[in-house]
C-alpha cells in the first residue's frame, strides 16, 4: 500500500483525522468537517450504484455532496474499528449505525474507506466502500428479492 512517504508524526496524524473526520461526522459538523479536505479532493463511491454519484470533484462539491446528509438522520455513530496506515495512506474500518429521521428505520452498515492525505495533513483523496444491497434497501431505494426465498 506504500504511498508518498510521510515521517511518522505524519502518519500519527493522518490516523488522527481519520478519527475526527467519524466523530465530526457523528457530531453532524460538516461545516467542520470539510476543512479536512484539500482544495481539489477527490471522493469516490465505488459500489454506490446509483444512489451516489461514482465520483466528486473539489472540496465545493464535497461539500455540497454532504451538507444536507445529517438532516436525514435521527442519529449516527461510525465506531472505528481497524485502521491501518502507511505513506500518505490511511485505511479504516468502521460500522454505521444510523437511524432514519422521516420512518425511524435502523439502516446499518460496513465500511472499507481509504483515506490519502496531503504533505499538509488535509485530505485529498477518499474512498467509501459499503454494502450497497444494505444501503438501497435502507434507504427504501430496493427491494430486494432472492430467488428460492
Amino acid at each position: 500500500m506504500a504511498g508518498r512517504p510521510q515521517s511518522p508524526d505524519a502518519i500519527s496524524r493522518n490516523t488522527e483525522t481519520v478519527r475526527t473526520f467519524l466523530r465530526l461526522l457523528e457530531d453532524k459538523d460538516i461545516d467542520t468537517w470539510i476543512e479536512l479536505w484539500a482544495e481539489g479532493a477527490d471522493h469516490y463511491y465505488p459500489f454506490g450504484t446509483k444512489m451516489f454519484p461514482a465520483h466528486v470533484v473539489g472540496k465545493t462539491a464535497v461539500y455540497a455532496r454532504w451538507m444536507n446528509t445529517p438532516d436525514l438522520f435521527e442519529s449516527w455513530s461510525f465506531p472505528l474499528t481497524d485502521t491501518w496506515a502507511d505513506g500518505d495512506t490511511v485505511i479504516a474500518r468502521f460500522e454505521g449505525n444510523c437511524v432514519l429521521k422521516d420512518s425511524g428505520k435502523r439502516y446499518r452498515n460496513s465500511y472499507l474507506s481509504i483515506f490519502k492525505f496531503t504533505d499538509a495533513g488535509e485530505i485529498y483523496a477518499y474512498w467509501e466502500y459499503f454494502d450497497p444491497i444494505l444501503a438501497a434497501e435502507g434507504f427504501g431505494l430496493a427491494d430486494i428479492r432472492y430467488a428460492g426465498s
